[in-house]
């Protein structure tokens, strides 16, 4: 892959700006069952490769946003962290365990969206989702978390019609700040801060992120309250491993750095405090 260069979004605050709730609260999920969303998803697909894609792209246009979407483009305030600022590695751990077909695919991956039903439909229950990082960034910005048939069909229609505007450059630009990180803060600059208390990349500031720390923000995006470091370490950590397992299978990272980022002592310092004295 080539060096990205991408621009970072502090949403100020606790408050999100595409979004109308609560700070630090996340979208009430309604319970589905694994039937149900493999149906629904199923069905997503069938009308998706039924309507030209030229239709989903231009009908996805009308479902977005532009005032949220400029928002996110030229942030008022907050942090500001550009791609080619940090290490590669920090926004590759996310491809890999989100997306590792991001560079090949047109916003929508079907092979991955029929794995996903395949997968559920096999585990009895929802376990995966089958969004891309383009979709996904589709239904964080202009969406809500609902699943069902028609906000998939969105999902999908804004995803293309975002591959139509942006390089994919830009679009993991937006997508690492904008996404939801867990305890009210969205962006990766924010969440670096928030965790770790350190700048993605250190301009004077002290050390840059690790490895092992990148892995653990690579690890939110699925369920961040659920894999947050600071309520469940224990978790956090396991899916850690899971991340960066990911990035040696796709030869992201070698087998010796791989050990090495394993072995690496991670400490979080959530609201400024060591992990070892944080109280959640």
């Amino acid at each position: 892959m080539n060096q990205l260069s991408v621009r970072s979004v502090r949403t100020g605050g606790n408050a999100n700006p595409y979004r109308a709730k609560k700070a630090g609260e996340r979208p009430q999920k309604r319970g589905v069952s694994w039937k149900e969303w493999a149906g629904l998803a199923l069905v997503a697909m069938l009308v998706a490769a039924s309507l030209s894609p030229l239709v989903l792209t231009w009908a996805g246009s009308w479902w977005m946003d532009e005032q949220k979407l400029a928002a996110v483009q030229h942030p008022a305030r907050g942090v500001y962290v550009r791609l080619d600022e940090m290490p590669d590695y920090v926004w590759k751990a996310f491809v890999a365990i989100e997306d590792h077909r991001y560079m090949q695919h047109s916003g929508v991956d079907p092979y991955g969206l029929a794995r996903a039903i395949w997968i559920d439909v096999q585990k009895g229950a929802y376990v995966q989702g089958g969004s891309t990082i383009t979709m996904q960034l589709a239904r964080n910005l202009f969406l809500t978390d609902d699943k069902t048939m028609g906000r998939k069909i969105k999902e999908i229609a804004i995803a293309l019609q975002l591959e139509t505007r942006y390089s994919k450059k830009e679009l993991l630009e937006l997508y690492l700040n904008a996404i939801y990180f867990g305890h009210g803060h969205y962006g990766i600059g924010e969440a670096a801060r928030f965790y770790f208390g350190k700048p993605i990349a250190a301009k004077g500031e002290g050390a840059s992120l690790t490895m092992g720390e990148a892995a653990i923000l690579a690890a939110l995006p699925k369920a961040p309250e659920t894999y947050s470091p600071v309520r469940n370490w224990e978790k956090a950590k396991a899916r850690q491993l899971v991340v960066l397992d990911r990035m040696a299978e796709l030869h992201v990272i070698d087998q010796e750095t791989l050990k090495q980022a394993k072995r690496e002592q991670v400490v979080v310092k959530a609201g400024d405090q060591p992990r070892s004295a944080w109280k959640p």
